[in-house]
């Protein structure tokens, strides 16, 4: 059964056209309804449909930005459109052959016309999808065996190393697997279930999140078997470039702080300060402290102020220094800062500390 979602404006569309045909009997069901071209947008992320059905004049987002934002924002060039309009003029539909769109109806809706344009988009659907009668197919024909693809390893790594060259061809290789083993639907969203936990992983070691990935909701809305495969791998290779760039980016940005880490370890002592240290990396100061405070949880003085302490918990117990001479060697001019600091993050002064730990 082909996904069928219908975009209009009136009310009337929304209600009336479900009804006006026996859509089953033709192998289509409506799975959504939305009420202009934004409406629409937002709910593709839930459930990604086979046909839209779009009113051309709407308010907010009408019905060729619609089709614009599904052609170049989401790269599905294959998706089919059947366009209503009350307005019976030839640039509409010079337009609409523009943006590849199947049919051109004129409301109110023709019967027989819009069966004539389902017809001919189901055989389509049936030639675009690459596993072989993915949808009508009974179950007994379906390989449910679970079995492990290499490619999915040697994506993970191309993704990791931000080799994007090799992504296509190994999704192209993937879904080869899938068509030539005839896995089952659901053993299809089992292997990408397993392919996004893999990259969430890579990801999260890197600090990141895997919800900033482009396109990373409309590969987990995807029922393998609502869904044909031309579209699913599409969706696939963009995820994945998508995640290779963003995992590369994380990599840059730990390096980033790693430096800045390193340089803090070394001369803590020093007076430091954010500005400087984005001078001496060639970064924006700001940007340098939103990447530092998502890194490492803390600003940049805090970091440094830990460091400082660190350092002088050490001079304490392993020194006999007055307190003033160490307060100067890890940083603090001021001794009564010092000892405000200290008491901020350990509830005593240092020579109580100190005293505590030698009774320890």
């Amino acid at each position: 059964m082909y996904k069928v979602m219908i975009v209009d404006d009136e009310p009337s569309i929304r209600t009336g056209l479900p009804k006006i045909i026996d859509w089953e009997a033709y192998d289509f069901s409506i799975s959504a309804v939305a009420r202009n071209g934004d409406d629409a947008v937002k709910k593709l992320k839930n459930d990604y449909p086979d046909l839209i059905i779009t009113d051309i004049k709407m308010p907010i987002l009408d019905g060729f930005g619609l089709i614009n934002h599904i052609r170049n924002n989401l790269n599905d060039s294959k998706m089919p459109f059947i366009i209503l309009s009350g307005y019976d003029e030839f640039e509409f539909a010079k337009r609409a052959l523009k943006y590849n769109v199947k049919s051109f109806l004129i409301k109110p809706v023709d019967e027989e016309e819009l069966i004539t344009s389902l017809c001919e988009i189901r055989e389509e659907l049936s030639q675009d999808n690459a596993f072989p009668h993915f949808y009508q197919q009974r179950m007994e024909n379906f390989n449910h065996n679970y079995l492990e693809i290499e490619d999915f390893k040697l994506l993970s790594e191309a993704i990791e190393n931000n080799r994007t060259a090799e992504i296509e061809g190994l999704v192209e290789q993937i879904f080869h697997r899938f068509m030539e083993e005839k896995l089952h639907p659901n053993l299809v969203r089992i292997h990408l279930g397993n392919f996004l936990f893999k990259i969430s992983t890579l990801v999260k070691e890197l600090g990141g999140t895997v919800e900033d990935i482009d396109s990373k909701e409309r590969l987990m809305a995807v029922h393998a078997g609502n869904l044909n495969a031309i579209r699913l791998k599409n969706i696939l290779i963009e995820f994945s470039l998508n995640a290779a760039h963003y995992l590369d980016e994380l990599k840059k940005s730990c390096r980033i702080i790693n430096r800045v880490k390193q340089y803090v370890e070394k001369y803590y002592y020093k007076n430091l300060k954010l500005k400087d240290m984005a001078e001496l990396l060639y970064i924006n100061p700001a940007y340098l402290g939103q990447l530092f405070k998502k890194e490492t949880g803390m600003l940049f003085c805090q970091y440094v102020n830990d460091k400082r302490l660190q350092n002088a918990k050490k001079l304490l117990l392993r020194t006999d220094l007055p307190i003033y001479q160490i307060a100067e060697r890890v940083g603090y001019k001021n001794v009564d800062y010092f000892i405000c600091k200290f008491k901020e993050t350990e509830n005593c002064t240092p020579l109580e500390y100190k005293n505590k730990q030698m009774k320890a």
